[in-house]
């Protein structure tokens, strides 16, 4: 048994275990030891009111994902319809989420693997406007966030109906000059970028499971597909999606019909839903020649910030035409159950909801978009360390280290560092 440092640039905690035999990896697997924080049951007994606050606190880096996925699930419970300006600008929230995370991602956790360096601080000493210019990409995002729902981390105006405070048309076309350099910085990346080597870190054997809408690349809702013809209802979640506990991890682990394993996330976005990408998006990434169908977990990279330029040309369009909603949330209560669905950075987030006739919540069931990705980090980190063919145990975690930070997983959010070890036995906490 061998143990080495901790893996970092990763949020939340837990292990990755290899498991060696004739100079073969027999198995691996991930190993979160971070206690469950039960927010499904600090949910019940509660008022749908909080649904928005309390999942927010899941997670630090996504908490607007868990809020459109919750207030999406009680508004289907009670019956209730937004208007077309309260969806644009849930949309707008929700795409400064998708900017700040996938900065924080791209810049800050992901890019130092190609570099070979431990951070981008490293990189800076070197490159110091990276590291200025990748902030500011991050920045404009959490921006978006605060002016919209008051405050950039655990946001606190969305609500079931619509937001508790509106933001005024000024506050947000100010943004556009930002928005518009973070554009060209963006594009600049992905260019530079695209140049890396990427090794053949290939997903296989999976099912590329997102959200699908006709005419948009989803984000706020849509239905279910995935690239081997799956195609369901967000109703429908439960009965094709099922979780199940595994002995070695406090997260649960989600699989088609109980069996077959799939990805979610900005890679099974990309391939779904590729022509609908926002114009100056789909022209920069034919132009580097990233296209579907691609399997490469290491080029994850260059998908998400093709999705940030998705996103902050799709906040240029909405802030440009945003009037400011003059609406009142009313909700009327009743005996019933409702669900969301959404695109989390990550994947496919989704919540289910049953209430009382006051509104209290009966049951609660949340799947993060981690817990559905456990299946395809282990079996990618497996299938690439086989092609590695190394017999030298530290450089075989170094290059598992870097498959699961391909995956950007978030931890906390499927029950803040990793380690590592050889020895299957010490993970089976159980």
């Amino acid at each position: 048994m061998k143990k080495v440092d901790i893996l970092t640039r990763v949020e939340g905690e837990g292990k990755i275990c290899i498991d060696l035999k004739d100079g073969k990896v027999k198995d691996v697997i991930l190993n979160i030891y971070e206690a469950p924080r039960f927010i499904e049951g600090i949910l019940r007994g509660k008022s749908y009111e909080v649904i928005p606050h309390i999942t927010a606190r899941i997670c630090g880096i996504c908490p607007v994902a868990y809020q459109m996925s919750g207030v999406q699930a009680i508004e289907d419970a009670f019956g209730i319809s937004v208007s077309p300006e309260v969806e644009k600008l849930r949309k707008l929230f929700y795409y400064g989420e998708w900017i700040q995370s996938h900065g924080i991602h791209v810049f800050f956790l992901h890019l130092p693997d190609f570099y070979g360096k431990s951070s981008i601080f490293e990189i800076a000493k070197e490159d110091r406007d990276l590291l200025i210019n990748g902030l500011k990409i991050k920045n404009i995002g959490g921006k978006i966030i605060e002016i919209i729902g008051g405050r950039v981390s655990h946001p606190v105006s969305a609500a079931a109906g619509g937001f508790t405070k509106y933001p005024e048309e000024k506050e947000l076309k100010e943004l556009i000059p930002d928005i518009q350099e973070a554009v060209d910085l963006s594009i600049y990346f992905l260019k530079k970028f695209s140049k890396f080597r990427f090794p053949d870190g290939n997903i296989e054997g999976l099912q590329f499971v997102s959200l699908f809408k006709e005419n948009e690349y989803p984000i706020l809702n849509g239905e279910i597909i995935s690239d081997k013809g799956l195609k369901l209802s967000k109703d429908e979640f439960d009965s094709i999606f099922l979780e199940f506990q595994t002995p070695y991890s406090t997260a649960k682990k989600c699989r088609i019909k109980g069996k077959e394993k799939y990805v979610v996330g900005s890679i099974s976005r990309f391939n779904n839903n590729y022509e609908k990408l926002s114009q100056t998006a789909l022209k920069v990434s034919k132009e580097i020649g990233l296209k579907p169908f691609e399997k490469n977990s290491f080029k994850t990279i260059l998908i998400r910030l093709i999705e940030v330029i998705h996103s902050l040309e799709k906040s240029v369009e909405i802030i440009k035409s945003y009037k400011k909603p003059d609406e009142k949330i009313n909700i009327r209560t009743k005996r019933s159950a409702g669900t969301g669905i959404s695109e989390a950075p990550r994947g496919i987030l989704w919540h289910k909801y049953s209430f009382d006739e006051e509104g209290k919540i009966l049951e609660a069931d949340i799947v993060p978009p981690t817990s559905q990705n456990q299946d395809a980090m282990e079996d990618t980190v497996k299938n690439y360390l086989n092609r590695f063919l190394t017999s030298d145990i530290n450089k075989m975690v170094f290059e598992a280290e870097k498959i699961i930070r391909n995956f950007d997983p978030c931890i906390s959010c499927a029950t803040h560092f990793l380690k590592i070890d050889k020895d299957l036995k010490k993970c089976r906490i159980f």
